[in-house]
């Protein structure tokens, strides 16, 4: 029989202790920190994918152009070789069509910036009125307006440009290399390259340690293409 007087073992719930609080909140902020972590590490994977994509994309429709357009156009082919200047304009024609570019410079169609190495334009095909396309044809003025058709988009830049032909054949040879990245964003592995014109170098490659890097890839491609002999 219970005891009326003996006081009675009450059981009670307890609640979470401010320790358990701060331990809980600690271990949810870490796994919290990882998962960002993660998710910002696969968007950078992502936009490196997409840019190294549009990049050989870019180098590969030019080389293809001028590859077919040597082989099928069946005019002279004027060669693209030899010491050029960054930044400066230049063309060379195949057929009736003229190609005029620039390297090193990077295209930029809002406000470039000379002291970045950026231009309104980096490779421009045209067909030029008047006066068939030769070597003699100069080139457009790539940092205005110009007519044609634009072969470098926006960010990128083409770092070099090879068409030459072979001896004793009716054979070119054609380099294409494209580079799309900021300027800080670039150095040239000769050491003979002054760092600040590092990313004009034909050789520019992308720094791997810098933030930012996953918006920067170089393309290069080459061929050997035979013209076709009538």
């Amino acid at each position: 029989m219970c005891n009326p007087f003996k006081p009675q073992n009450k059981h009670q719930s307890a609640g979470f202790t401010i320790v358990e609080l701060l331990v809980a909140t600690i271990i949810f902020s870490v796994v919290l920190l990882l998962i960002t972590a993660g998710i910002l590490q696969v968007a950078r994977v992502y936009y490196k994918g997409i840019t190294e994509m549009n990049t050989q994309n870019a180098a590969r429709n030019i080389i293809d152009t001028i590859s077919q357009s040597i082989q099928f156009s069946g005019g002279t082919v004027t060669p693209a070789d030899g010491s050029r200047t960054a930044g400066t304009a230049y063309a060379f024609c195949i057929g009736n069509l003229r190609f005029s570019y620039q390297l090193g410079y990077q295209v930029e169609d809002t406000s470039p910036s000379a002291a970045k190495h950026q231009m309104y334009h980096g490779l421009v095909q045209d067909t030029p009125s008047g006066a068939p396309c030769s070597g003699a044809t100069p080139a457009q003025n790539l940092n205005a307006p110009v007519s044609g058709k634009d072969m470098i988009g926006q960010h990128m830049r083409l770092s070099n440009l090879v068409v030459r032909p072979i001896a004793g054949t009716s054979s070119y040879e054609v380099k294409v290399r494209v580079v799309y990245g900021d300027y800080d964003l670039l150095f040239s592995p000769d050491p003979s390259a002054p760092a600040a014109t590092d990313d004009t170098y034909p050789d520019a490659k992308c720094l791997g340690v810098r933030a930012g890097t996953q918006f920067c890839a170089a393309a290069e491609l080459s061929t050997v293409v035979q013209k076709r002999v009538e």
